[in-house]
């Protein structure tokens, strides 16, 4: 069978999923029959209000939170600005300025391996001079310890994010953990401030995990987890491109920077996309209801992958992050081929039918990984990486081709 005519393997679910067949169908009475605007009063404005409130009670449900604790934005980087800038703008009020006054400028803890939505408005944030900064190191396996989070706690820190999975090495960060390391340093310091100040019932710092990588195989449960804010996108889980949420915490502190007729309670102004909101809601409910029975799936199928390599590589390979069971995500393999030019070799897998990616495709134009560098491998291997994340349409018999072709290729080309 020619190149041309084989049915290509699509490796690369951690960049973008297919819509998934039954969100499609639940979203496509909403391009045309039920196409209101949710802000009239009308009928048609009433039926696409009944489907965005419906829509806001599920994904609530799947996260075991509130329904108007929901947020809907265009997809994860805005949410994850909104949490950053929202925050921040949030402490220049009249309550802000006065929780400030003694402690200084605001101060955010985050990881050197966070996604770019995080790291570039901190960075902006930086520059403007608007807040100070601490990017805590990630350990060799790429999780970071949670002591590591708090000794960076300042009196003046507002806000901590650390991102649930990693987008390019899939390693999952012990989110819970931090969440009640959080709440212990916050009643400490209520106890010995005695402060009365009523900013964000004293939740301050505000706990944020970008947790768009977690839904198809983690729980996302905000209680549990201990979160004030979680970001997440409906096209990393089979849903459409261009919707997210942002889960805010009943009595968080936050301004939106987006303004206008006041939509999502102030949040964000813009008429909702119900045909998105429905279909992030689908995608949510059914990743939930899938996830383990999948997760164990993809597992196998990953750990294939790491076999046939191990087993048939005739050039030596660094696995980036840890491999231990818990802290990676099933579908994740993330590998360094120090010496090999990975983005002639990401095409001439290409061309012969496979998808796959050198580092997250949120980054244009960046020669190496800084998420693989952060892992303290240097540039050889930072500059030669490869992604290969698998999903619901993977087969093992894909895998043995992908695994046999990248043999040959490497082969050829030492």
């Amino acid at each position: 069978m020619s190149n041309r005519a084989r049915k290509r393997i699509y490796l690369d679910y951690a960049s973008t999923t297919p819509l998934d067949s039954r969100v499609q169908r639940v979203m496509e009475a909403y391009f045309s029959k039920t196409f209101g605007n949710p802000s009239s009063i009308h009928a048609e404005g009433v039926e696409a209000k009944k489907a965005l409130d419906g829509a806001r009670i599920s994904v609530a449900r799947s996260l075991e939170g509130r329904s108007e604790e929901v947020v809907f934005t265009s997809g994860g980087t805005e949410a994850n600005n909104l949490a950053i800038f929202g925050v921040v703008d949030s402490l220049a009020n009249t309550h802000g300025r006065e929780y400030l006054l003694k402690r200084g400028r605001p101060h955010v803890v985050t990881t050197t391996i966070e996604h770019a939505s995080i790291l570039e408005p901190l960075r902006e944030l930086e520059k403007q001079g608007r807040c100070d900064v601490t990017y805590v190191e990630v350990e060799p396996r790429g999780i970071i310890q949670p002591e590591r989070i708090i000794s960076a706690l300042r009196a003046n820190t507002v806000l901590v994010s650390v991102q649930y999975a990693n987008n390019e090495i899939g390693t999952i960060q012990p989110i819970r953990k931090i969440g009640q390391m959080l709440q212990s340093f916050r009643s400490t310091k209520r106890s010995a401030q005695r402060s009365t100040l009523n900013v964000a019932k004293n939740r301050i710092p505000i706990f944020h995990t970008d947790a768009c990588q977690a839904p198809l195989y983690l729980r996302c449960l905000v209680n549990a987890l201990g979160v004030d804010l979680m970001t997440l996108d409906g096209h990393k889980m089979y849903g459409p491109k261009g919707i997210g949420v942002l889960y805010v915490r009943r009595g968080t502190p936050l301004a939106p920077i987006l303004l206008g007729g006041g939509q999502e309670k102030g949040m964000r102004s813009t008429t909702e996309n119900i045909p998105a909101v429905v279909g992030f809601a689908e995608a949510l409910r059914i990743a939930t209801g899938e996830r383990e029975k999948e997760s164990i799936r993809i597992t196998k199928l990953r750990n294939h992958l790491y076999s046939c390599m191990l087993k048939d590589m005739k050039i030596d390979f660094v696995v980036n992050g840890s491999m231990k069971e818990g802290e990676r995500l099933p579908n994740n393999l993330n590998v360094s081929f120090p010496g090999i030019d990975t983005e002639f070799l990401t095409l001439q897998l290409d061309a012969s039918g496979v998808a796959v990616s050198t580092k997250s495709s949120c980054l244009t134009g960046e020669k190496e990984s800084y998420v693989v560098k952060a892992l303290g491998g240097g540039a050889r291997s930072a500059g030669a990486t490869l992604r290969f994340t698998l999903g619901r349409h993977t087969t093992k018999k894909e895998i043995e081709y992908t695994t046999s072709v990248l043999l040959k290729l490497l082969e050829k080309g030492r």
